[in-house]
């Protein structure tokens, strides 16, 4: 009967809702709205505004709403409205998540063509794409709406920048367009949080194995109102690039591997100097120390920074590859040495030229010691799969001692009761709400709820922490994995990914038991 009443939840559910963030639009949404409704006859579609309007535009969309049930209206005052056209988009995809198969981010403004929709949704059920862009850069697409030589430089400048920092913004050749349109089931679970107006780009980057397609945008002059463009978005959008660069682990990591290799010149060059200067070294002696003190350095930056999700199963694994680091080193600098001595030699030795035969060998040794170390030093250690026959007590087990956990519990739902039902799964009310939060979120979780008591001489802090990972079967959350650990050691991010990683597979575990229940 169940299976039956999910079925049936399928059918009515609607293909496609369209978001649409609207401050002081009035002009524009009766036009909108109708040319969607041509644009998408005989698709069923809803669209979600999110307000922040001071004028008629609520009044007006409320109005529609009355008239037809497929339009509905968030609209947002005081607090709410903190941070403008981000925060209104990632609330109207957050209502939407699990009540279509795709969301279309668009303005309001007619710049967006109404009639690209159901192009956009045709190319993504076509291709199974995950993701398609209305670009303006590619062939077909025409940027000549945006207003001014001005406008139209800081767009291009925009684009070039985010695809020089992120990897995953190359994806498209226009990461900076606000029309888009996503398929939900791809973004589940994913917490976005952008700063400022590109939210297409914290999609990318937050989930780099996105498939992506393109349909061309010819970009329109606006169809009434002024543009909302400003500087302070100019600084949101600078502010934006940074938080993705510093909080996601995966996001420019090559560039974050030459900014910690850039700091180990400074610890070699100091370590040199002070050895040759203060200790009077002998300078050989004195530039092997420099050399293997920067390579340790490097490695211990790359550690915490460049590669901080990457997991060491044990103490001697992180050894193990600190010890590596120093052979990937030696053939980055024979990489610099391959390509400097041969064009000192056979081409030229005279000034400038050595030196930019100088930076090309760094070049090259930057670009091998990153394959290098991201294929060998840094590879990631990943779980070995998880058994769902595997008896429930030895799979909670299993995870409890990888975590060093002080317990692991398998939370079945909507029961939320541990599957074994030991003794030693009986969960706390501060235990069931930081479970029903993951449930309800549908997001992986690490809290940390400090020390159980105040540091005191020769003792450590013991950390009261825990890790909920909801388990997903299709759209339903059938489980969720629960470890919780006190202990001066808390969890970390990198435990949050392994966990993550380990159960996508335990849907079958949870799913036996709703079965015979």
């Amino acid at each position: 009967m169940a299976g039956d009443e999910r079925n049936g939840a399928e059918k009515v559910r609607p293909r496609l809702t369209i978001v649409v963030p609207t401050f002081n639009e009035a002009e524009n949404v009766p036009k909108l709205v109708e040319e969607l409704r041509r644009g998408l006859e005989g698709v069923d579609y809803r669209i979600v505004f999110v307000d922040d309007s001071n004028d008629g535009t609520p009044e007006i969309v409320r109005s529609m709403s009355e008239e037809d049930g497929r339009i509905s209206m968030i609209h947002r005052e005081g607090a709410d409205r903190e941070g403008g056209l981000s925060t209104a988009v990632t609330m109207g995809m957050d209502a939407v998540s699990g009540g279509s198969a795709y969301t279309c981010v668009m303005d309001a403004d007619l710049q967006h063509p109404p009639e690209k929709v159901r192009e956009m949704l045709e190319a993504a059920e076509a291709s199974d794409a995950e993701v398609v862009v209305a670009s303006r850069y590619v062939k077909g697409g025409d940027y000549s709406g945006l207003s001014g030589p001005m406008r139209k430089a800081v767009s291009a400048g925009s684009k070039s920048l985010s695809q020089i920092v992120f990897k995953e913004a190359r994806k498209t050749s226009d990461p900076m367009s606000g029309f888009f349109l996503v398929k939900n089931e791809a973004i589940a679970g994913i917490q976005l949080r952008p700063t400022g107006f590109k939210i297409l780009l914290e999609i990318l980057v937050c989930a780099p194995e996105l498939k992506v397609i393109e349909v061309p945008l010819r970009f329109q002059a606006r169809n009434a109102g002024v543009s909302k463009a400003t500087m302070r978005q100019g600084m949101d959008y600078l502010t934006h690039i940074t938080s993705l660069f510093w909080y996601v682990p995966s996001a420019g990591r090559f560039w974050k591997f030459a900014m910690v290799g850039a700091s180990g010149v400074l610890v070699n060059m100091a370590t040199l100097f002070f050895l040759a200067e203060y200790v009077d070294a002998d300078l050989v002696i004195a530039w092997m120390f420099a050399v293997g003190l920067s390579i340790l350095s490097n490695f211990l930056l790359n550690n915490a920074f460049t590669w901080r999700d990457v997991r060491h199963s044990s103490r001697i694994h992180f050894l193990l590859r600190g010890a590596l680091a120093y052979p990937v080193a030696i053939a980055g600098i024979g990489a610099n040495f391959a390509v400097y001595y041969p064009l000192l030699k056979y081409v030229t030795d005279a000034f400038p030229y050595y030196l930019l035969f100088n930076l090309m060998g760094i070049i090259a040794a930057t670009a091998v010691n990153f394959i290098l170390s991201s294929r060998l030093v840094f590879k990631p250690s990943l779980p070995k799969n998880l058994d769902p026959n595997m008896p429930k007590e030895d799979l909670a087990e299993g995870m409890r001692r990888e975590l060093k956990a002080d317990r692991v519990a398998l939370i079945s739902v909507p029961g939320l009761s541990p599957l074994d039902g030991g003794p030693h799964c009986q969960l706390l009310r501060p235990d069931m709400n930081v479970i029903e939060l993951a449930v309800k979120t549908n997001h992986p979780m690490l809290t940390l709820t400090g020390p159980r008591r105040l540091p005191q001489a020769r003792m450590n802090a013991r950390w009261a922490n825990s890790l909920a990972v909801p388990v997903s079967s299709g759209e339903d959350t059938v489980g969720v994995v629960y470890a919780t650990r006190s202990s001066t050691e808390p969890f970390t991010e990198e435990d949050l990914h392994w966990l993550t990683a380990y159960v996508s597979t335990a849907a079958p575990v949870f799913e036996d038991q709703r079965t015979k229940s």
